[in-house]
């Protein structure tokens, strides 16, 4: 005898009830094919024709049994799971060439800064297309004055656990420290960006300045194969020449120096330009003069895309300096430091009150046994050696495995 599949007789018998129901017949053709729209008679009899046959077999297929995926048809009355599922597309890498289609196409780029693995898992989530493992690490995460005192090994630390947290979907530039690129031997900056690559993770790296010198090194670089991301206005670690954190390009003479600065960027093949608290319309005349984007920070809405510091953004009171006040340019869309320090001020009022633990956070108990022999052992002061290692390993084993709850991980 032939064998005919559940999922033959669950066609044949919604299609024989179609047939049947006056409301059906009525709008016969009309069914949209999703779920949601078809009529309430129809949807009840395929709940009650799954339920049925599911109790007639006893070889079923899991996926089968209470999915109603199988109501839908296509125009031919064949049914498939290919029409109704789609395999979910991971999201598509963003590369330099990403970029540059972005700009051309008129959309904008979002670059946020990111040190540390849970600050890669957020940017990464808010989908955010470029990760900058900035130097500002030094005065945001380390309490440095400014970013000059980071090092190259500790960026590379920092750009590890970056790349940890964001492994595949956005953009990971790294900053080039001060001190590791502009040595007149260009080799030099060749080797330690290779390092940020290799050891660190990073998809390309990011130079401050935009001197013939710095433009030699940065053709270097990129010929060496290591993509560069160039920077030009305030430039923070040339903060000793500068004479603090000012804005660049305020005059005509300057503001055209920077505009032949990110020229000559472009034309050693860096991928994009960093703009930082320059005027907006110097920032929109350097971003219609290049090809490749710009990033601005404090330089108006006329650029390619806009990058802030993940601490000033969202309000993290991370550093003395920014306690005081607020870039100008940052817009701050929480405030996170404020959450942070009440639920730490919190925390200490009850671990002083003693509400904390509580019975609701001690949830490791002895058994009823255990706990009698236990207290006996107290009231008889016995000095006996404690269980024997066979005892420890007979042990209840899902007290081993719900230490963390219930879901035999060890996640918290």
């Amino acid at each position: 005898m032939m064998m005919i599949s559940s999922h033959f007789r669950r066609r044949f018998a919604i299609d024989t009830f179609r047939r049947s129901c006056t409301v059906c017949q009525t709008d016969r053709g009309r069914l949209d094919r999703s779920y949601s729209n078809q009529r309430p008679c129809l949807i009840d009899t395929i709940q009650r024709i799954n339920l049925s046959l599911r109790s007639r077999s006893s070889i079923h297929d899991k996926t089968h049994t209470t999915s109603l995926r199988y109501a839908s048809s296509n125009t031919n009355g064949n049914t498939s799971t290919k029409d109704t599922e789609k395999p979910i597309k991971k999201p598509k890498k963003i590369t330099t060439l990403s970029m540059a289609a972005k700009k051309r196409r008129g959309e904008k780029i979002t670059m946020v800064t990111a040190y540390d693995f849970p600050s890669a898992v957020h940017v990464d989530r808010a989908g955010v297309d470029v990760l900058l493992v900035g130097d500002s690490c030094a005065m945001v995460e380390l309490g440095f004055e400014t970013t000059q005192p980071i090092t190259l090994d500790q960026m590379i630390h920092h750009c590890q656990a970056v790349k940890r947290g964001a492994p595949n979907r956005p953009l990971l530039v790294g900053d080039m420290p001060f001190g590791s690129y502009e040595y007149k031997d260009v080799d030099i900056a060749l080797k330690n960006a290779y390092r940020m690559v290799k050891e660190g993770g990073m998809d390309a790296v990011k130079f401050e300045g935009g001197s013939e010198a710095r433009a030699n090194t940065v053709k270097h670089v990129v010929e060496g194969g290591v993509a560069v991301l160039g920077h030009v206005g305030l430039t923070p670690q040339a903060i000793s020449v500068l004479g603090g954190f000012r804005a660049q390009g305020r005059t005509a003479a300057n503001a055209r120096s920077l505009l032949d600065d990110a020229l000559r960027l472009q034309d050693a093949g860096a991928f994009a330009v960093v703009l930082e608290c320059v005027p907006a319309n110097v920032a929109t005349a350097i971003t219609e003069a290049l090809e490749v984007p710009t990033i601005g920070i404090g330089a108006g809405g006329g650029t390619s895309g806009q990058v802030l510091v993940f601490h000033d953004l969202l309000g993290m009171l991370s550093h003395p300096h920014h306690e005081e006040f607020v870039p100008r340019f940052c817009k701050q869309y929480a405030r996170v430091g404020m959450e942070i320090t009440n639920g730490l001020a919190q925390f200490k009022e009850e671990v002083e009150s003693g509400a904390f633990p509580g019975n609701d956070y001690s949830p490791y108990k002895m058994s009823k046994r255990e706990e009698e022999m236990f207290n006996e052992l107290l009231e008889n002061g016995s000095k006996d050696e404690g269980p024997s290692s066979s005892s420890l390993e007979d042990a209840d084993e899902s007290e081993q495995l719900n230490l963390y709850g219930n879901n035999k991980t060890d996640s918290r």
